[in-house]
């Protein structure tokens, strides 16, 4: 309605301001009638150039340039109409004439981009004005091309009480200019004297926010946050996680553990993911966990019909159903929990029949290599037996698809963590390969594969909340050895790797060996160079501010982790990221005696034996490891 009365309004005053006699008619009609039929076609016009593809609170150079094309197209048509259609249909040679035509042009660019950029100054302006009462003064770190997406989500007021009153540029050239009206103050060497110039001005920085592609630059990041850390100022990014024609979601927090990995994410598509679970009866074992409740959740968002997480601890099952609720977004699946030890076959057994799911994934396990050193038989009753039961449940509730969660560590095992797992991957792909029962009858429903991590960042017990707390607390920091390197990922890569492995898997429908699925997780990281690099996000030197202690590598730990065995040949997934290898596990039929008395000598409690069972199938843990002190044990950061 608003741009029907403004195109009448734009040619009446277009004849009206040419500063010529007034036309009485136009082809016999009167002028105010004629404008309001040619008003209809510029409707038209319009549509087609996508004016209303957007609201006016979210107008934008987008919406201007079509009013621009819209506005060209029409006034080529009142020449068309002035110069080839009139000189046929009347006696005078053109109605309008150029002068007409060229303010005609200019008033309804006006008439109709005006308002939509007033409308939106006013939403803007109303929105800050009612959510932004007392808003923090920040600044922004990163190029002037890069602010530009934060400064667009402060004004759209999806940041929260943010305003923004100046830039810290890498690029020297850049001080001076401006973005969106924000100048850029300094470059990032200058950020102290930034800061003290903007007191004196009476502005105190409250907030540091980070561009997302300054994140980029591991050590303008870290020497920037440190300065910021310094002078009490908090250092957050802005993650803008949703965005469209009509509305922009993101999330101001702090410096997160996925910004301390020392390499691109690896990001998997969405969609296919999102298709694939959608309708989907999901189990997670150990959904409790660090893992395990990223993965729930990440189940109920993509559309899973029902989530049941299976937890022994009920203070964990309690957490993840309680954050699920606050965290849960309209749409997402309501998650269900039930209180279950993957030890307890019968109870396991029955929960997984009565459930029906389509994908189990099994998440549950022991995985701190100095307790397991100690507890072998545990070791054994949680991962090889507590894996044997789910698998078994899995297969027997007739599920498309089962998912071991398996660690880097399990490959060439040195460690009873990283045997006990080799153990639980041998299990799941012995199975995969042999014959399956469903009620009695021979199946092939079920398909079993698993899945080998590197160290998953921010997990319970892991190295990053370690050394965090240990800068917090003034140090020192402890790493087990100068040289060890490690594989990193990130939580969103472990759970997206999982679904993807759900996927492969149970579109596979051919029998054989399962395959091994890994994320190109590119060059292990020094520990060393991560701890320095933490120290250094925290406003502190390494060994000048907080010391970096070396304790010594563990029993059961090695310098550096492998991905696959040479053994096991490299197969095509067709997944951006993903590794795959054939595994090349012993027959069932071979495998199961060896369970068997293992399994006879975990619930005895010899741990002796059991690590000689368990060394006929692993050799190189045959020799058991010296017994540490508890307190030492817990000083090194070999998790998983």
């Amino acid at each position: 309605m608003h741009d029907y009365a403004a195109t009448i309004a734009a040619i009446l005053l277009a004849l009206l301001l040419r500063g010529e006699p007034r036309i009485q008619t136009i082809m016999g009609v009167d002028p105010v009638v004629w404008a309001a039929a040619f008003a209809a076609f510029a409707l038209v016009i319009y549509a087609s150039c996508s004016l209303y593809a957007s609201r006016w609170r979210f107008a934008s150079l987008f919406d201007l340039f079509g009013i621009f094309k819209a506005v060209c197209i029409i006034t080529a048509a009142l020449l068309l109409i002035d110069y080839i259609i009139t000189p046929r249909l009347t006696e005078a040679s053109k109605i309008f004439g150029g002068r007409t035509l060229a303010i005609y042009w200019c008033v309804q660019v006006l008439l109709l981009g005006g308002p939509r950029i007033a409308y939106r100054a006013y939403r803007s302006w109303k929105r800050q004005s009612a959510l932004n009462s007392d808003p923090l003064a920040a600044i922004v770190l990163g190029r002037a091309s890069d602010a530009d997406a934060v400064l667009r989500a402060v004004e759209a007021g999806v940041a929260g009480p943010i305003r923004v009153f100046g830039i810290v540029s890498p690029v020297a050239q850049e001080v001076g200019q401006a973005v969106r009206g924000v100048p850029v103050w300094g470059s990032t060497d200058q950020i102290e004297q930034v800061v003290r110039d903007s007191a004196a001005r009476g502005i105190t920085i409250q907030r540091a926010i980070i561009a997302p592609d300054a994140l980029r630059t591991p050590l303008l990041v870290e020497s920037s946050i440190g300065v910021f850390r310094r002078m009490g100022i908090p250092a957050i990014r802005l993650d803008v996680t949703e965005s469209s024609g009509f509305a922009q979601r993101a999330r101001l927090h702090t410096v997160i553990d996925d910004d301390f990995l020392i390499r691109p994410l690896v990001d998997v598509e969405e969609e296919p993911l999102k298709a694939f679970v959608r309708g989907k009866r999901v189990i997670v074992t150990g959904g409790g966990g660090s893992i395990g409740s990223e993965l729930a959740i990440r189940s109920a968002q993509f559309g899973a019909d029902e989530v049941l997480v299976l937890d022994s601890s009920e203070a964990a099952l309690h957490a993840i159903l309680d954050r699920a609720m606050v965290e849960r977004r309209a749409g997402d699946t309501p998650l269900a929990g039930r209180l279950c030890d993957i030890r307890d076959r019968a109870r396991l057994m029955a929960i997984t029949k009565d459930f029906a799911p389509d994908i189990v994934f099994h998440a549950a396990a022991l995985k701190h290599v100095p307790h397991l050193e100690r507890e072998v038989s545990d070791a054994v009753r949680t991962n090889v037996l507590g894996t044997v039961n789910t698998a078994d449940a899995a297969v027997a509730a007739g599920a498309a698809a089962f998912v071991l969660i398996s660690t880097d560590k399990a490959t060439e095992p040195v460690s009873i963590l990283g045997a006990t797992k080799r153990l639980a991957e041998m299990y799941v792909q012995a199975l995969d390969g042999a014959p399956q029962l469903l009620d009695g009858a021979p199946s092939r429903r079920t398909r079993l594969v698993a899945v080998r991590f590197g160290n998953v960042l921010g997990t319970a017990g892991s190295v990053v909340p370690r050394f965090r707390a240990q800068i917090e607390a003034g140090g020192p920091v402890t790493v087990t050895d100068p040289d060890m390197v490690r594989y990193f990922m990130t939580k969103r890569e472990a759970t997206d790797l999982l679904w993807t492995a759900a996927r492969i898997t149970s579109e596979t429908a051919s029998a054989g060996h399962s395959a091994i699925l890994v994320l190109n997780m590119g060059q292990p990281v020094r520990i060393a160079d991560l701890a320095e690099r933490m120290i250094r996000l925290a406003g502190f030197e390494p060994n000048k501010g907080i010391d970096i202690v070396y304790s010594g590598k563990r029993p059961g730990e090695r310098l550096s982790e492998i991905l696959f065995e040479e053994r096991e040949p490299r197969l095509e997934v067709g997944v951006r990221g993903i590794v795959a290898a054939e595994a090349q596990p012993p027959a069932l039929s071979r495998l199961q005696p060896v369970l068997s008395r293992l399994q006879m000598a975990a619930m005895e409690g010899d741990d002796d034996r059991a690590r000689g069972i368990i060394a006929e199938l692993v050799p190189d843990i045959a020799r058991p490891a010296k017994v540490i002190p508890m307190r030492n044990a817990l000083a090194g950061n070999g998790d998983h």
